[in-house]
C-alpha cells in the first residue's frame, strides 16, 4: 500500500544495480524514520542486481504527509509555514528515506533515496508514488456546511475509514458549540482491516440564537485522539496529493424564512447551489435540458440557472423561450453571472428586456454595499435585508455585472472596490407579466457553500419573489 499509519510495520524491498564496471561496494543503509541502521560489505557487480528485503516499524511519532503549507490554519490563498526551511519547496520531503553509504576506490559516497510504492497498471504500465503517512482512521463528513433554519434537528453522516492493518476499536464524538447538542453523544466504531469503512450518523440540534460555529469530529482510540479527514486528488498531469484537513463542518443557525417549495435548477459551469437550496428547505429538481418545458416549469415555484449557463449550455437557446414564458405566467427565473463572450444564445434573447453584460466586478469582499431600494420585495420579503447581511462574505462581492439595462429593471444594490466608482448592476430585478426575472452577478456560488447567513437570506428572498408578492390585480375583499 502507498500509505501507512505511524507505528505500523513497513516491508521494504531493495534492488541495487551497478551499471558500471567500477568496484562499487555497499557499506551501510540507515533510515531514521524506521530506526534502521545496518552495515554491509557487498560488492556490486556490473549489471547483477543485489536484492533483499527488510521489515521494520515506522516511527510512532512520524509526521503526517499532508502538504506542508496546509498543516496550519489558513485563509484563502494565504498560508502559514512554521518551518521556514520548507518555504519554496514544490512538495513535501519524503516521509521515509534511506541513506545509502557506498565505497569506491577508497572514497565514501552517500546517497539519500525516498521509500516509494511501486505497482503495475494494466494500461499505463509501471507506476510509482511516494509512501505517505496518514492517521489510522479518517473521518469524512457528508457536508462541510449545515444550515439550520429553525430549532429542528438535522442528521449528519460521518464516513469512518481505517488506514491501518491494525484493528481499530474506539469512540466517535462531536465537539459542539455552546447551546448545541448531539444525539447520541458518543458512537462506537470498530474497523477490522485497512480500507474498511463505516457510516455513522448523529442528530444535531441547534441553539436558539443565530450563530455561525464549527463542529469538530473526534475519534478516541485507546489514549489517542484523531481528528482528520482524508481527501486524495489524483490526475495524470500532476503528482497525487493527499490532503488531511480537520474533520469539521460549519454550523449555521439562521432564522431563515422562505416561500415556495419546489425549485428547478439548470446546470451551468458547475456550482453547489442545489445543495444550498436543500439546506434552505427547498425540494430541488435538477433538470436535464429535455425536461425544461412548459409542462414541467408549471410545477415549479422558481428556476435557477447555474453560473455561466448562458456560456456553457448549448441547448439553452432552445428552451429559453419556455423559461421567459414561465416568468410571464407568474414564475421566478434567477440568472447567475455569465461572461459577455461566447454566449450560446443571442444577447437579446435571454432576458425579457434589453441588458448588456460587462466585465465590471467588485473584488473586495468587505466593500460597502448600499441598499438602493430597501422596500423592494427582494430585499424585504420574507427576510429583511440590511447592510449586516453583507458581512462575512468571502473572496469577492461579484463579477461580470451588467453595465446597461432597460428601465424595466430595478437596480437594488450599489457597491465598489476602493478608489473606484460605484456599480449598480450586481442585482437587477424586473417584473415581467405576473412573474419576476432576476439577473445577478453576486457571487452566491461562493457565499452559499461557505454558509454566509446574509447570502442565504438574500437568495431565499429571490427564490421566493413570485410567492411573496401578490399580483397587482389582486384585491383584498372587505369581508362583508
Amino acid at each position: 500500500t502507498f500509505y501507512l499509519a505511524p507505528g505500523e510495520k513497513v516491508s521494504t524491498a531493495f534492488e541495487l544495480v551497478n551499471r558500471s564496471t567500477l568496484p562499487l561496494k555497499l557499506k551501510a543503509i540507515a533510515s531514521p524514520q524506521l530506526s534502521f541502521d545496518s552495515s554491509f560489505n557487498a560488492t556490486l557487480i556490473n549489471n547483477k542486481p543485489l536484492e533483499f528485503k527488510i521489515n521494520k516499524t515506522l516511527d510512532a511519532k512520524a509526521s503526517y504527509s499532508d502538504p506542508y503549507w496546509l498543516k496550519e490554519s489558513h485563509s484563502l490563498g494565504l498560508f502559514t509555514v512554521n518551518d521556514k526551511n520548507m518555504i519554496g519547496k514544490p512538495e513535501n520531503d519524503p516521509a521515509v528515506t534511506f541513506e545509502m553509504k557506498f565505497e569506491l576506490n577508497g572514497e565514501t559516497l552517500r546517497y539519500t533515496i525516498p521509500l516509494i510504492y511501486k505497482w503495475t497498471d494494466p494500461v499505463k504500465g509501471e507506476l510509482w508514488r511516494p509512501l505517505e503517512v496518514v492517521p489510522p482512521i479518517a473521518l469524512n463528513l457528508s457536508e462541510s456546511v449545515v444550515v439550520f433554519n429553525d430549532a429542528k434537528g438535522k442528521s449528519i453522516s460521518i464516513l469512518a475509514k481505517s488506514n491501518s492493518d491494525n484493528k481499530i476499536n474506539g469512540n466517535i464524538s462531536l465537539e459542539l458549540p455552546k447551546g448545541w447538542r448531539a444525539e447520541p453523544a458518543v458512537q462506537q466504531v470498530e474497523l477490522s482491516n485497512r480500507g474498511q469503512e463505516r457510516t455513522i450518523s448523529f442528530m444535531i440540534y441547534p441553539s436558539d440564537e443565530e450563530t455561525t460555529s464549527l463542529m469538530k469530529v473526534k475519534a478516541k482510540i485507546g489514549d489517542k485522539v484523531f481528528d482528520k479527514s482524508m481527501q486524495i486528488i489524483q490526475y495524470d498531469h500532476f503528482p497525487i496529493q493527499t490532503l488531511l484537513p480537520p474533520a469539521e463542518a460549519k454550523l449555521v443557525r439562521i432564522n431563515l424564512k422562505k416561500n415556495g417549495a419546489l425549485v428547478g435548477y439548470v446546470q451551468g459551469a458547475g456550482d453547489e447551489i442545489p445543495a444550498a437550496l436543500r439546506n434552505m428547505g427547498y425540494e430541488v429538481w435538477e433538470m436535464k435540458n429535455d425536461e425544461v418545458n412548459t409542462e414541467n416549469l408549471s410545477k415549479l415555484d422558481a428556476v435557477v440557472l447555474g453560473i455561466r449557463a448562458l456560456n456553457t449550455n448549448e441547448r439553452i437557446q432552445f428552451f429559453m423561450p419556455d423559461l421567459l414564458a414561465y416568468v410571464k405566467k407568474g414564475g421566478t427565473l434567477i440568472v447567475q453571472y455569465n461572461t459577455s463572450g461566447r454566449l450560446e444564445i443571442d444577447q437579446d434573447k435571454f432576458s425579457p428586456y434589453p441588458i448588456s453584460l460587462s466585465r465590471d466586478r467588485v473584488t473586495d469582499e468587505n466593500s460597502v454595499v448600499k441598499i438602493l431600494k430597501p422596500n423592494h420585495p427582494a430585499l424585504s420579503v420574507p427576510n429583511k435585508i440590511s447592510g449586516k447581511d453583507f458581512e462575512g462574505w468571502v473572496q469577492e462581492r461579484g463579477l461580470y455585472f451588467p453595465d446597461k439595462w432597460d428601465a424595466q429593471f430595478e437596480a437594488l444594490l450599489a457597491t465598489n472596490d476602493p478608489g473606484e466608482d460605484p456599480v449598480e448592476g450586481a442585482l437587477l430585478v424586473s417584473k415581467y407579466g405576473e412573474g419576476y426575472y432576476v439577473y445577478t452577478g453576486l457571487s452566491f456560488f461562493r457565499e452559499l457553500p461557505e454558509g454566509v447567513p446574509g447570502a442565504y437570506k438574500l437568495f431565499a428572498n429571490l427564490v421566493s419573489l413570485s410567492k411573496s408578492s401578490k399580483p397587482v390585480s389582486q384585491k383584498i375583499k372587505s369581508g362583508k
